[in-house]
C-alpha cells in the first residue's frame, strides 16, 4: 500500500491519549497481525503515524499496553529480548540494499542499526558488530500513561544520505512495528503496520511504500 507523507512541524511533541497535533495530515496506521489474516488485530492495539520534517523523518506511535516494562539498561542492547519495544524500520529505495531498524523502549533506551545488505548478514558475512555501530543520529520521546506508552522519533535525512527531505515522488519502503511481552518474556505479541505474509520484520518485500 502507498502511504503519503506530508509535511509535519514542530520538535518533539508531548505525547498523550490523541496523536500530536503536528501529525494531523497523517494516515492513522494501525498496527495488525496481517500474517494471521488480513483482518488480523493484536490483542493490544496500536497505531503509528509518519510524516516528512525538515530535520528528518517523523514519526509517532501510540500502544495500548496492560504490562508496561523493558529491562534494558543501556542503549544498543538487544532490546527486542528484554520487554517491549517499538520498532521503525525505513529502506530508502527500492534500488538501495541498505535499511534502517530502530527500536525504542518504553523506559526510554534505543537501539538503532543499519544493515548495508539483509542477504550478507544473514548469511553472516556482515556480523552484529558491524551493524549496531553505526549511529542514525535519531532524536526520541517516550511517554508513559496509564495502560498505554507513546514514542515519537526523528531520523535525520543524514542517515538515509538524503540532503533533506526527498523530492516529490521519491517512493522509500517502512514498517512501525511491535513486540508486546505481558506477564514475562517468554510469548511476545507481534505486530506491524506492513502486510507482512509471515511475523519477519526484515521482509521487506512487505513494506508499505512511503510516498514523498
Amino acid at each position: 500500500m502507498s502511504i503519503p507523507c506530508p509535511r509535519v512541524a514542530g520538535s518533539l511533541s508531548d505525547c498523550g491519549a490523541k496523536h500530536p497535533e503536528k501529525y494531523r495530515d497523517c494516515t492513522p496506521l494501525p498496527l495488525r497481525q496481517h500474517w494471521l489474516a488480513p483482518d488480523a488485530m493484536p490483542a493490544e492495539a496500536g497505531v503509528a503515524f509518519v510524516g516528512a520534517a525538515a530535520e528528518g523523518l517523523s514519526f509517532y506511535t501510540r500502544y495500548i499496553d496492560s504490562d508496561i516494562f523493558s529491562t534494558a539498561t543501556a542503549d544498543d542492547q538487544k532490546m527486542w529480548t528484554l520487554g517491549d519495544v517499538a520498532e521503525f524500520f525505513v529502506k530508502p529505495g527500492v534500488d538501495r540494499t541498505d535499511y534502517w531498524e530502530l527500536h525504542v523502549t518504553p523506559n526510554d533506551f534505543i537501539m538503532d542499526i543499519h544493515i548495508p545488505d539483509r542477504a550478507r548478514f544473514q548469511a553472516g558475512a556482515v556480523s552484529w558488530d558491524d551493524v549496531i555501530a553505526p549511529s542514525s543520529g535519531a532524536t526520541k520521546r517516550v511517554d508513559v500513561c496509564d495502560g498505554f506508552w507513546c514514542v515519537e522519533l526523528c531520523i535525520p535525512w543524514a542517515a538515509f544520505a538524503s540532503p533533506g527531505i526527498p523530492a516529490a515522488g521519491a517512493t522509500w519502503q517502512f514498517a512501525v512495528c511491535r513486540y508486546n511481552y505481558n506477564g514475562g518474556l517468554d510469548n511476545p505479541e507481534h505486530s506491524s503496520t506492513a502486510p507482512l505474509t509471515n511475523p519477519s520484520f526484515h521482509h521487506y518485500e512487505d513494506f508499505d511504500t512511503l510516498a514523498f
